[in-house]
């Protein structure tokens, strides 16, 4: 195995050129909450995918939270019609996503994982949960996740958080590729890369 593809973060499942190559996309990013879903969807925002309006430093959409799925329904739509690629990012959109699939144009999945002990350390200390009860949510939440992989069978990646930050300009490139954007200039990816230091994405 090549040094790169030791120190590369992102795996691809599904691929499908044809849908890879389609003008229109729609991307959501999912994963886990403290889960490392707002480095990720930070990068997609800033590689050029429109991931909401006037988002806060957790890049979720409100659009997106709490919201019932007719009322998700018509802002599917509305995106759709005003962007030819754009997403959001949920942690546990994995919940509702498959009422919405019928009116999601050529999805495509980002699903980040981050290793369990610490996901469940940031659960307990952020979330004053035990220690039992982090594990078995976050593992149940994945669970979820791999399984809307494993039906929709849509062109998938499947990201390491761990892996993205400790290469962020190798990460940048791979998410470039398969979200089908320009690679960024020198000057941009050393922005994205101080981005992804972690503690300074959020």
């Amino acid at each position: 195995m090549s040094q790169e593809n030791r120190k590369s973060a992102l795996v691809q499942m599904y691929p499908n050129p044809e849908a890879q190559e389609k003008e229109r996309k729609t991307f959501i990013c999912i994963g886990v909450p403290r889960g490392g879903t707002s480095a990720v969807g930070g990068l997609m925002q800033r590689l050029g995918i429109f991931m909401g309006d006037d988002l806060p430093n957790n890049y979720e959409d409100p659009e997106f939270i709490q919201k019932t799925p007719a009322y998700m329904k018509e802002v599917i739509k509305k995106r759709t019609e005003d962007h030819a690629l754009w997403g959001w990012k949920f942690p546990a959109a994995a919940n509702y996503l498959e009422l919405l699939l019928p009116h999601i144009e050529n999805p495509h999945l980002v699903i980040v994982f981050r290793d369990l002990v610490a996901t469940m350390k940031a659960h307990v200390r952020w979330h004053n949960r035990t220690q039992l009860f982090a594990a078995h949510e976050i593992i149940l939440q994945q669970q979820k996740n791999w399984f809307l992989v494993e039906r929709w069978q849509v062109p998938t990646a499947l990201v390491s958080y761990e892996k993205a930050v400790l290469a962020p300009n190798l990460f940048t490139h791979e998410m470039a590729n398969f979200l089908g954007m320009p690679h960024p200039d020198e000057e941009h990816q050393k922005e994205i890369a101080e981005f992804l230091t972690p503690g300074r994405y959020k």
